[in-house]
């Protein structure tokens, strides 16, 4: 990616232009809502449900303005099959980017609420608070647009997965879900089931998107027939991987047991296989990563016959115990694909500085090498 002289310091200066338009635009319309009455941190017609819902959408835009920003700033143009991953790429990174927020504020004002218990907003300091919300949120949104590598994208999986299922439990209902399983936070009604089901939604979009980040490179570098073949392997893993996650928050575990036991269960032989065939898969990644699959696959293997044969815990304790262990890897995965980049072209440096691109770890590579962030 071509960047035009002194980017960064315009791209600072639109994300504090877009802020200041979330401000104001967030502010006024929490103002012309709250109307006359005080109004509460969190709940129904709260301040915090205004900024949750206020901050999805700026989010969600600054996302769509960054990306396009990013995509102008490119030396090329791609494909026309580049063009339609590179616009679901940018769908995804939106709907990830406003589900992030959306959670993340109703968690954050409903702690608010527990801290300052029955304190209310008047309308003027509800507008100024949500409108700072407003403010960050598109500030943060846009740099992250702007800015997006596979570093990045791992890390925004992580806090989006840690956001959705911590708002899930807080919300819940029913304080002894945990005796029962993790999916039963998606049987609910309530704000707790949308937030468990859309969080696993969303995130099996994000690990698609991320299939494609941590590929990119090595798609451009395979050379034979049977190194595109295993990196096609790789990516359609990782790619099953999110579709059988999505599917889990499709089909809660009350309505579609079947279905929701079968996705779960396949997103863990789908990760015990690439484990298995990592090495082969992929040479060059580290064998320290690779020890690290093999000792996530059996710690999960042990804490399923615990529960099992010896029902040391509940269910609730193996599904927590497999998906952090999942996701763990897979985010250590993407970052290993990217210090795998960073070798290479620390070993093959670019011939012309002047014409540099970015490619998925945030580094540079010479022209006619496509490695861009976003975008095949």
């Amino acid at each position: 990616m071509t960047l035009k002289k002194h980017g960064a310091v315009t791209a600072e200066s639109r994300a504090l232009v877009i802020g200041s338009a979330g401000f104001l635009l967030l502010g006024v319309v929490a103002f012309l809502l709250v109307g006359r009455e005080p109004v509460a941190l969190s709940g129904r017609g709260s301040a915090g449900d205004i900024a949750a819902l206020g901050t999805a959408v700026l989010g969600a835009a600054a996302v769509v303005a960054g990306s396009l920003q990013r995509r102008a700033q490119e030396s090329s143009e791609p494909a026309a099959g580049g063009r339609t991953r590179h616009n679901i790429d940018i769908a995804a990174l939106a709907l990830a980017h406003a589900c992030v927020f959306l959670l993340g504020w109703l968690a954050l004002f409903s702690i608010f609420q527990r801290a300052f218990a029955g304190a209310v907003l008047y309308p003027l300091a509800a507008a100024i608070l949500v409108g700072a919300t407003g403010a960050i949120s598109a500030y943060i949104a846009y740099l992250s647009a702007v800015t997006m590598n596979a570093y990045r994208l791992a890390a925004l999986l992580a806090v989006f997965l840690v956001t959705g299922v911590l708002t899930s439990m807080l919300t819940a209902e029913d304080p002894q879900w945990w005796q029962e399983n993790l999916s039963a936070l998606g049987t609910s009604s309530d704000v707790s089931g949308a937030a468990f089901n859309v969080t696993l939604i969303v995130a099996g979009v994000v690990v698609t998107t991320l299939a494609g980040y941590s590929t990119r490179t090595l798609q451009s570098t395979a050379d034979t027939a049977p190194s595109r073949r295993r990196v096609r392997r790789l990516e359609g893993g990782i790619i099953l991987i999110g579709i059988l996650l999505a599917c889990v928050g499709l089909f809660p575990v009350d309505e579609q047991f079947w279905l929701h036991t079968a996705a779960a269960s396949g997103m863990v032989v789908v990760f015990g296989t690439l484990i298995v065939r990592m090495r082969s898969l992929v040479p060059s990644i580290p064998a320290t990563f690779n020890v690290l699959g093999l000792v996530f696959l059996a710690v999960i293997a042990f804490a399923v016959v615990l529960y099992f044969p010896v029902g040391y815990y509940n269910l609730t304790a193996v599904e927590l115990i497999a998906a952090s262990l999942v996701f763990a890897w897979l985010i250590v995965l993407i970052r290993n694909l990217a210090a795998v980049d960073v070798d290479e072209l620390a070993a093959d440096p670019p011939a012309h500085p002047q014409s540099q691109h970015t490619d998925t770890a945030g580094n540079t590579a010479a022209p006619g090498t496509d490695r861009t962030a976003t975008g095949s």
